[in-house]
């Protein structure tokens, strides 16, 4: 019981160590079942070789003897006698002669039965009696061994004037069969070791690479350096997964950036306003609380700054849960035209106030898509609010939305504000992004509204590009897949 926990345990151990004990169990049932079906078959392939070979040699004996069989005479049966005690000499077997009613003529066995007996009822002697040749295997007492019986019928004038009984020990065969299966043993046991041998450089070669990353995901766990990839020298299905973990280990490290450079960049956004915070109310305890025109002052600041940081702290928090996964419904059907509608509208007090002109071209009711209602008004009015923010008084504002072929539909929001400088525009959907000249803290925004307008379009399976000129405006179009489970009016 404990040897076989030890090797349970072994076995356990490792990769390399399970294939080895695969390769090897395999492999021994393999040549365990050669061994048995090749030493059946050599037996029965024996056995019937020998079974001709008896037959040849009654047959033989048969032509030799005919002549006396027919005579029944003293003279005779001493011929017969002869011929069988010199055939059975000559051959290594036992032969009995009987006639044709099962009388014994001659036996040449080691305890000879006497001549006479009738062994009519033996099985093998009544076949033949009977014109049909006979093989039998029976154990005997008198020997203590398994014997091949041969009985082969002499016909004379179309009748059945005798029977020639062959017999032969089958501890001879037996012997034969014994040392063939040691020959097999031992064959066995020498592809074992070599197995052995083999399937260790095998497993280890196999199971390398896969210990390499084992060992590289322990040091990333207990120290986090990120900086070694797995050595990838094979083009397989183990290289495959070299390659794949080396991706993984890039994107992790890609992602260990993006986290530093967040906590960094909130960390700084949080310090502005909370430092500016401090220094308002740092001047309203100097005294200026007492001044009506400074407190009112001081207090308007200390307002604007206290919403600025709350409006970072909320868009922390929508793309902290966005990041980890909403547990909202984004399979609603959702009626595409309604939501612009409800966005433009909560979005039009900001522009009639720096006196935009906001149009809303969208029709076309009855567009609806697959998503979340509530989110997807929230990406528009974060783009709206940016259009609103950029675009100088007396500008404009259009929205419209339109198919883009059969499966999809395409919401553009263009304003004739700034613009965005070329080199800023693949970068202006990054977290805490502003473009040094187009996108300033003018506009008070924290930074991460088109961050989190661009996870929740990929939440839709959609995806948000923007167009634009210095100076002329900027387009953005958020292209969403319709809900093909809902007819299209």
């Amino acid at each position: 019981m404990f040897r076989l926990s030890y090797i349970y345990k072994w076995v356990s151990r490792s990769l390399a160590n399970q294939l080895l004990f695969t390769y090897l169990l395999v492999l021994t049932i393999a040549l365990l079942i050669v061994s048995v079906s090749a030493l059946s078959t050599i037996k029965t392939e024996s056995i019937t070789d020998l079974r001709n070979a008896l037959e040849v040699e009654a047959m033989n004996l048969g032509l030799e003897i005919d002549n006396d069989l027919r005579l029944d005479s003293p003279a005779a049966r001493k011929r017969i006698k002869a011929a069988a005690n010199r055939r059975a000499e000559k051959g290594g077997v036992t032969i009995t002669v009987v006639d044709d009613e099962g009388h014994i003529l001659a036996d040449s066995g080691i305890r000879q039965q006497p001549e006479g007996e009738n062994i009519a009822n033996q099985p093998e002697i009544t076949e033949a009696l009977a014109g049909i040749a006979s093989i039998c295997t029976r154990s005997s007492a008198r020997t203590n061994s398994e014997w091949l019986f041969v009985a082969y019928p002499i016909r004379a004038a179309g009748q059945t004037a005798g029977v020639i009984r062959l017999g032969l020990p089958l501890n001879q065969l037996n012997q034969r069969l014994n040392k063939d299966l040691m020959t097999f043993l031992e064959f066995i046991f020498g592809t074992g070791i070599i197995t052995v041998l083999i399937s260790l450089w095998l497993a280890r070669k196999v199971t390398r690479p896969i210990s390499e990353m084992s060992a590289m995901s322990k040091a990333i766990a207990h120290s986090g350096d990120m900086s070694v990839f797995v050595p990838v020298r094979r083009q397989d299905e183990i290289g495959e997964l070299g390659l794949s973990f080396n991706q993984m280990i890039g994107r992790l490290r890609e992602q260990e950036r993006l986290r530093q450079e967040f906590i960094a960049n909130a960390s700084h956004e949080l310090k502005t306003p909370t430092m500016a915070i401090g220094s308002v109310v740092e001047a309203l305890q100097s005294g200026a609380v007492d001044d009506p025109e400074l407190r009112v002052q001081f207090l308007g600041s200390l307002e604007k700054l206290v919403d600025r940081q709350s409006r970072l702290i909320q868009d922390l928090l929508d793309i902290t849960r966005l990041d980890g996964g909403l547990e909202e419904d984004w399979n609603e059907v959702v009626n595409l035209v309604d939501v612009i509608n409800d966005a433009v509208e909560e979005i039009r007090p900001q522009a009639e106030k720096k006196q935009i002109e906001l149009s809303n071209l969208s029709d076309g009711n009855g567009l609806s898509v697959a998503g979340n209602p509530s989110q997807l008004q929230r990406a528009l009015v974060n783009l709206l609010t940016n259009a609103v923010n950029y675009t100088p008084s007396s500008g404009k504002i259009d929205v419209s939305v339109e198919m883009v072929g059969d499966d999809q539909v395409e919401v553009r929001i263009s304003d004739t504000g700034v613009g965005i400088e070329l080199a800023d525009l693949p970068h202006i959907f990054d977290r805490f992004y502003r473009a040094d000249k187009a996108r300033t803290r003018v506009g008070g925004g924290t930074g991460l509204g088109l961050a989190i307008t661009r996870e929740i379009i990929a939440r839709h399976q959609g995806v948000v590009s923007v167009e634009s000129e210095v100076a002329k405006g900027s387009t953005f179009r958020v292209r969403l897949p319709l809900n093909t489970n809902v007819e299209q009016e």
